[in-house]
């Protein structure tokens, strides 16, 4: 009888440390299993970020490995992010043809060629709520409209804020600044304080003469932020930090004109104006021969790169005429 007891109290004693030694193991493995949920949930937050944008927060991919652009490639290119896909008027770009291999195009905002390449991120330019929609189907959208931003400072450091490039988009502007500083101190010997230079521009469908401001069209913010070269009285009154274009008659284009005139298309005035090339021809900068024609296909627009070849390029025309 007491061998038989005994022989109970050992059985029992075993089954408990079976059992607690399953609770032990139940219990490190639900805490693995725990810290296995945290440690997912940790990196599930930490692989996107809110961005607060014009129209609400968006969530987007933190490190984004397949980003199609429309519109801002150049920009892209300088933070050191080359991107899968853009648009093709991106991708013809005079200033960036070196950096372009292994871009596909979307042509002129494929949609089928967008979902092909099955992008993680769109980064447009684009501010149509029915484009912006179409591209949020396919893939979170980044959208800055052209004119949302002030200047080329302020998009590149909302795209490096956005994505995780703040200190390369620091790094491009002191470098605009050093570039836009050194180009300045070149000019000082050059051109005298109270010089004054036009920003003008023509074109052959409407017959349409246009005056340029200091913002993203034509080099004027190259010409008037960076280079700071004076305006004419009247278009610095009307124009400067107020409108970027306005098309005007022939008959006040003497109002505007200023000692220099830089013009796009210019090769196109006596198609435009006709018979009216007279008056034209009468304005002081035209018969001093102190008329730049600038090149279309770089001086259209204002992105990083070309920006900084159109400082380039202003100082070499004001150099050589001298």
């Amino acid at each position: 009888m007491y061998l038989h007891k005994v022989l109970k109290s050992i059985v029992f004693l075993a089954l408990l440390a079976i059992l607690t030694a399953c609770g032990n193991a139940n219990d490190s493995a639900d805490s693995n299993t725990n810290k296995d949920i945290s440690k997912t949930a940790e990196t599930t937050e930490a692989a996107t970020k809110i961005i607060k944008t014009q129209r609400g927060d968006i969530e987007i991919p933190r490190q984004a490995k397949r980003i199609v652009t429309d519109g801002y490639l150049p920009e892209l290119l300088v933070l050191g992010i080359k991107p899968i896909g853009s648009t093709q008027w991106d991708l013809e770009n005079k200033a960036i043809q070196d950096q372009i291999d292994g871009i596909e195009t979307t042509g002129e905002r494929s949609l089928e060629t967008i979902v092909q390449l099955k992008p993680d991120l769109i980064i447009t330019w684009v501010g149509d709520e029915k484009i912006l929609q179409q591209y949020e189907k396919i893939a979170p959208t980044l959208a800055l409209p052209y004119s949302s931003s002030g200047d080329i400072y302020e998009i590149m450091r909302l795209l490096g804020d956005a994505l995780d490039k703040k200190d390369e988009a620091e790094q491009w502007i002191k470098h605009l600044d050093k570039t836009a500083e050194e180009a300045r101190a070149q000019l000082a010997n050059i051109i005298k304080p109270d010089d004054t230079f036009a920003l003008m521009g023509v074109f052959v469908v409407d017959k349409g003469f246009y005056i340029y401001g200091d913002g993203g069209y034509r080099g004027g913010e190259a010409i008037y932020k960076h280079l700071q070269l004076k305006p004419p009285a009247k278009q610095q009154k009307e124009m400067i930090g107020k409108e970027s274009y306005r098309q005007v008659s022939y008959e006040v284009i003497p109002e505007y004109a200023g000692d220099y005139i830089f013009i796009d298309q210019g090769d196109l005035i006596s198609e435009v104006w006709g018979e009216s090339e007279g008056l034209w021809k009468s304005l002081d900068a035209v018969k001093n021969d102190r008329v730049f024609k600038l090149d279309p296909d770089l001086f259209w627009g204002n992105d990083p790169i070309s920006l900084e070849l159109q400082i380039k390029e202003v100082v070499k025309m004001l150099t050589n005429k001298q």
